[in-house]
């Protein structure tokens, strides 16, 4: 009995040990925190300064855990940059803007949003430099309306015309022993074509370069515009590749001058009457927004609901999860504070089912409150889905969108597993479906039929809820339908969407149905719990990620396609034919 107490005791002081330590760990760590998202002090002379390496995401995220090593950096919200440039345009603290240009991994839409805010910024008649050893074609797209561009005379601008690079697997899958079968509603539904081809089909490749042509004819009249040579010229040399070296970029009056990161900061100095040895005060767009206070006391507020990433069903943080959005939509309906609701999609789609149940909440929401929805890069397929659900649809030209249409994949790992590995299956069932769906055996000529007709009453639904929400007959509706991709140009032409415009001109819609004039813009989904978010970060999924994506780099996108065809589990999906990536 003595020693049983002994080794009692001893466990207790071991856990009351290890309680302490953790209070204190996680002490410290919220000191980090806190101290990590405080304001930042704007100081007289400011430049702010864009960074068009990083990655921006439409909701920012504070970066409250790189002090620790956890995970990968937060990411720059859309939001912060937009609403930073929109507050320096009046702010006397901010003098002007710099961009640095550099390889820009974000999509067009996004960057479309950001260089009308800088036209308009203009008009403060506030300077906007560029410089960067090298300026990817996106970096520079922004770029243009900058008052000097400089690039480094070693370095590189980049002008090469537009191109779609797909992946293919179907060469894998053979060496593997692995045969697919796929299923789709619309000729144009290509989200099979990986797994089943070795290269685009001829409606597919038809598809992509309509939509490459129109996001052609943004970029090249946006440079037509900063250099005045035609767009026809323009297209000339890019099919020639006149602009080579950096000294061609100058002789074609793409860029200002060949100069050194110093001498674009003594140029800046003048601007700004510093010294020599004074140096100019940057602030990033996510520093500067936590400086950004409305003056609107308001009671009324309009949300604004993010929805990105991919479709799937369940709970989650990583995309869009249909009970965790069902969730954040029940919570805005029941805010009477709340009176209007933009829905802000960037979305290349993903479940059907999933789907269909977001589409029904939200029209649950839109029984009580104006919804009005805002597209980014995407709002495609499932994300073309959910949008449905709008009073009206504000896109950008460059927003892909459309897509509707159903697809399904089935995998058979029989023969891999008994080459392979010597592994074989048998079963004994008391009805033919029993043990369907099986990756360990062929499909019945009955399965094929059943899953078909399966999508077939999906896409039936898909097309019934793009005909309500656009007031198109279903005959109109399949005209358009067949899973084809549209840029936000031809959507609008289409009549898939309203018009163009990016959040603040839903904004500005939604409100006028609300009948509001002044209103507090609140943002969902709220960040997680910052504890979720450490253990996440540090021991889970987001770690394993960011370490996934470290070590492959580029070819992550071949990586995320695998995790997707493993993710969907025989379940019927609305989503784009591949990682459309135009650049």
């Amino acid at each position: 009995m003595r020693q049983f107490f002994k080794i009692l005791f001893a466990c207790l002081c071991a856990i009351i040990l290890f309680v302490l330590i953790t209070v204190i760990s996680f002490t410290g760590i919220a000191t980090g925190i806190a101290s990590s998202v405080q304001e930042t002090e704007v100081e007289d002379n400011s430049v702010l300064c864009l960074d068009m390496n990083e990655t921006v995401t439409d909701q920012g995220k504070e970066n409250s855990l790189s002090f620790i090593g956890a995970g990968e950096q937060s990411s720059t919200g859309l939001n912060d940059i937009l609403a930073s440039i929109k507050n320096a345009k009046t702010d006397d603290r901010i003098k002007g803007i710099y961009i640095k240009t550099g390889i820009c991994s974000n999509g067009w839409a996004s960057l479309k949003e950001i260089k009308d805010a800088l036209i308009d910024f203009k008009s403060s008649k506030k300077f906007i430099y560029s410089y960067g050893e090298i300026a990817d074609q996106k970096s520079y797209y922004v770029a243009t309306v900058s008052d000097k561009i400089y690039i480094n005379p070693s370095g590189m601008l980049e002008f090469k015309g537009l191109g779609i690079t797909g992946t293919f697997f179907k060469g894998t899958l053979d060496k593997l022993d692995i045969s697919s079968e796929a299923f789709h509603c619309g000729k144009y539904k290509g989200a099979y074509e990986p797994f089943k081809l070795e290269k685009f089909s001829d409606p597919n490749r038809y598809q992509l370069s309509v939509l490459l042509n129109d996001f052609y004819a943004e970029f090249l009249q946006t440079i037509s515009v900063r250099t005045l040579l035609d767009t026809a010229t323009l297209a000339k040399m890019a099919n020639e590749g006149s602009i080579k070296f950096p000294k061609d970029a100058v002789t074609y009056k793409f860029i200002d001058g060949l100069v050194f990161s110093d001498s674009v900061e003594h140029i800046m100095k003048n601007k700004l009457n510093l010294k020599a040895k004074e140096k100019i005060e940057f602030i990033s767009p996510s520093d500067y927004a936590r400086n950004i206070h409305t003056s609107v006391r308001d009671k009324n507020k309009v949300a604004v609901l993010y929805a990105s990433g991919e479709i799937h069903d369940g709970e989650g943080n990583d995309g869009i999860y249909s009970k965790t959005m069902i969730k954040t939509i029940r919570k805005i309906a029941s805010d009477e504070t709340i009176k209007a609701v933009v829905l802000r999609v960037n979305s290349p789609g993903g479940s059907a089912l999933a789907s269909e149940i977001i589409y029904h909440e939200l029209m649950e929401l839109k029984a009580k409150k104006p919804l009005v929805v805002s597209m980014g890069n995407y709002a495609a397929s499932g994300g073309y889905y959910i949008a449905c659900a709008g009073d009206s649809i504000f896109a950008e030209s460059t927003s892909l969108t459309g897509s509707i249409g159903v697809v399904g994949v089935l995998f058979n790992i029989d023969a891999m597993m008994k080459n392979k590995l010597g592994v074989t299956f048998d079963n004994v069932k008391t009805s033919q479906y029993a043990d369907f769906p099986n990756m360990t055996r062929p499909m019945t000529e009955l399965e094929r039929a059943w899953i078909q007709s399966y999508l077939d009453s999906t896409y039936i639904m898909f097309k019934s809820r793009v005909s309500a929400a656009r007031r198109l007959s279903m005959e109109q509706v399949e005209d358009l339908a067949q899973g084809h991709v549209y840029s936000g140009k031809l959507a609008k032409d289409l009549k898939l969407v309203d018009a163009f415009g990016n959040i603040d001109r839903a904004l500005q819609s939604v409100s006028t149905l609300a009948k509001i004039k002044e209103y507090k813009v609140v943002e969902y989904p709220k960040p997680v719990d910052q504890f979720e978010e450490i253990l996440s970060s540090v021991m889970g999924k987001k770690k394993e990620e960011a370490t996934i994506k470290q070590l492959l780099g580029d070819d992550y996108v071949i990586y995320k396609e695998i995790q997707k065809v493993r993710s969907q589990e025989n379940k019927i999906q609305t989503i784009l034919p591949m990682e459309i990536n135009i650049k």
